[in-house]
């Protein structure tokens, strides 16, 4: 009898496209089918060299232990490594949802900052006061500016509405 070497089947490790599951079964097959085949040599051995066959068993019994213990840890590994690589695709996902929604953020804070500016332009000129522009952009300081940035790059998962920003705003002018 002649069994197939696990390396001829497969001499670089799993076939494209089938699983590393499906891949572990097929070679603790070959294993299974080698070992049997070594087996039976060795019961054909003569019986006055029964030692040898005890030790050839005991040897077999050793690897096929080891062999076991080999594909249940890269059982456990194959299956962490899915976990991982799932949340890796989960991770991406949201990064890209957080760096879509930071975009839309930082470009309604920037929209909310020119509607701030132009509603203080025509504030002053309905009061009579002559302010330049650039007066205004003073007042609107740099801090506050930062604060509503970092509130929107440290809570990316909420999305706040016009409305909620232009309340922000009101209320930052009260404070200018």
């Amino acid at each position: 009898m002649s069994a197939v070497p696990c390396s001829a089947a497969s001499p670089t490790g799993p076939v494209p496209g089938m699983s590393m599951f499906r891949w572990l079964e097929v070679l603790e097959k070959e294993f299974d089918k080698a070992f049997v085949d070594v087996d039976l040599l060795l019961g054909e051995i003569d019986p006055d060299q029964a030692d040898i066959t005890y030790e050839g068993r005991q040897k077999m019994t050793s690897l096929s232990s080891c062999f076991a213990q080999l594909c249940h840890k890269a059982q456990t590994v194959s299956q962490i490594n899915h976990k991982l690589e799932a949340q890796l695709v989960d991770l991406k996902s949201e990064l890209t949802e957080t760096q879509a929604e930071k975009v839309v953020l930082d470009k309604e804070v920037h929209d909310q900052l020119l509607q701030l500016h132009a509603v203080q332009l025509q504030l002053h000129a309905k009061t009579g006061q002559n302010v330049d522009s650039g007066a205004i952009k003073a007042k609107l300081s740099v801090p506050s500016m930062e604060v509503l940035v970092s509130t929107a790059r440290f809570c990316p998962s909420l999305c706040f509405s016009s409305h909620h920003h232009f309340r922000i705003f009101r209320e930052t002018l009260k404070t200018i």
